[in-house]
């Protein structure tokens, strides 16, 4: 008698908010060894590929590549042992309920109330006699994110599969009946005006996102619709670490440190200097870390992550310097680990050597600043009673004003500008 196994999404890490199925590289029918890769996946900082768990054929493939949202414990395939053949594989299609789109989850796997991944003979005992209390409203996971994210009272939508469950296609359905009934919009909830638009104006694409720019777009409307923030800016005169850089770059060469590593050395001694910067918002107080954690902002082809320089009080600008580099690398190359890029107390991002003078960063919470870097540029500076031409960056802090204040902000920019216009105190 053959033996099927599910090949299931496995918990990748506890900081990977989104997984996308990216590609399959075993298809049906296909022989796959134990430890052999069978498919990747996309999460918002990494592809990540899957290994089987188990010698045999591909059976069925039961989500598509493409498919976001995919959850911990996600039946991916079915991979049958060997003695089946293909003869007596049976053919495996999706029904349904379960994923034809990429944007559904729902008949894959379902949960419990307590998270469990069930089963389908599982799920079929729950649908008889849910396990919830007298009165809750019974939806999928993905039904209720929709609706939160919507704005719809899950109890208001009226389920109309025989299960009484309220699911994905019941949400949609009730958004839609929403858009029709608001002026300006074609019977298929389309704004007239957008569809005018799209009508006169063919020539556009449209791109796919990536997981990571998913997530990150998502983010990033949530903290600047939620997080109160407030921008102090201040100037530094930038040359003596230009000077000190130079020296460097002579011993060094392409091994010496950057302005960025400048800046974030900088940044470390002000954070230990004004602890209370150094800090997230929680909703029962504000948590001071004792631990200096910086992330940096970088730029890869699948969209924005920030590697982590953990305990960079505590470290010199040459090992600065050299960590950045390294991570700056995986980054690009996708192949950062989770344990690299979270868990950060304060961000960094630098446009300057794209020759953007100033940059009004959002903050990525929990975090409760950010710092935004421009362009090392030269204008008149006053020094004493006479102006000299000199070298001007703009740092600017994004902070939470839940989390500190703008007196607190202004000391940590000020601890900031000394340490950059003046390195060798770096060195005490």
């Amino acid at each position: 008698m053959s033996h099927t196994t599910e090949f299931r999404l496995p918990e990748l890490a506890d900081v990977v908010e989104s997984v996308r199925l990216g590609v399959w590289l075993k298809q049906e029918g296909d022989r796959v060894e134990s430890g052999e890769p069978i498919a990747e996946v996309e999460t918002d900082k990494t592809n990540v590929e899957l290994e089987s768990p188990v010698t045999g054929i591909v059976q069925a493939i039961k989500v598509e590549a493409g498919t976001d949202g995919l959850e911990p414990g996600a039946v991916l395939a079915l991979i049958a042992d060997e003695m089946a053949g293909e003869g007596s594989l049976p053919e495996a299609r999706p029904n349904d309920d379960e994923v034809s789109d990429a944007s559904s989850l729902e008949g894959v796997t379902e949960q419990d109330n307590a998270g469990r991944v069930l089963s389908a003979a599982d799920t079929g005992a729950a649908s008889v006699t849910p396990a919830v209390a007298e009165g809750e409203v019974q939806a999928t996971p993905l039904a209720r994110r929709m609706a939160a994210a919507a704005g719809l009272d899950i109890a208001a939508v009226r389920p109309v599969g025989s299960d009484g469950r309220i699911g994905k296609s019941d949400v949609d359905r009730v958004l839609s009946e929403q858009r029709d009934r608001l002026p300006g919009h074609d019977q298929a909830g389309r704004s007239t005006s957008s569809l005018a638009l799209d009508e006169a104006d063919s020539s556009f694409a449209i791109q796919e996102l990536t997981a990571m720019r998913r997530v990150t777009a998502t983010r990033m409307q949530h903290a600047k619709q939620t997080v109160p923030h407030f921008y102090l800016r201040t100037e530094c005169i930038a040359d003596a670490a230009l000077a000190l850089i130079a020296s460097a770059k002579q011993l060094e060469g392409e091994e010496a440190p950057t302005l960025t590593d400048v800046v974030l050395r900088a940044t470390a001694f002000a954070l230990r200097k004004i602890p209370q910067a150094n800090s997230s918002w929680d909703d029962r107080g504000v948590r001071v870390y004792d631990r200096v954690d910086i992330a940096v902002a970088v730029n890869t082809p699948q969209g924005l992550v920030t590697p982590v320089v953990r305990a960079a009080d505590q470290k010199d600008l040459g090992a600065i310097a050299r960590e950045t580099r390294a991570l700056a690398t995986k980054a690009r190359e996708g192949l950062l680990t989770p344990a690299e890029y979270s868990g950060a107390t304060f961000t960094i991002s630098n446009l300057g050597m794209y020759g953007v003078e100033s940059l009004y960063a959002i903050v990525n919470p929990p975090q409760s600043c950010i710092l935004g870097v421009g362009a090392a540029m030269e204008r008149p500076v006053v020094a004493g009673r006479e102006v000299r031409i000199g070298t001007v960056m703009a740092c600017t802090l994004s902070a939470d004003h839940r989390a500190i204040d703008g007196v607190l902000g202004a000391e940590l920019l000020a601890v900031l500008k000394a340490h950059i216009e003046q390195p060798g105190l770096m060195l005490l």
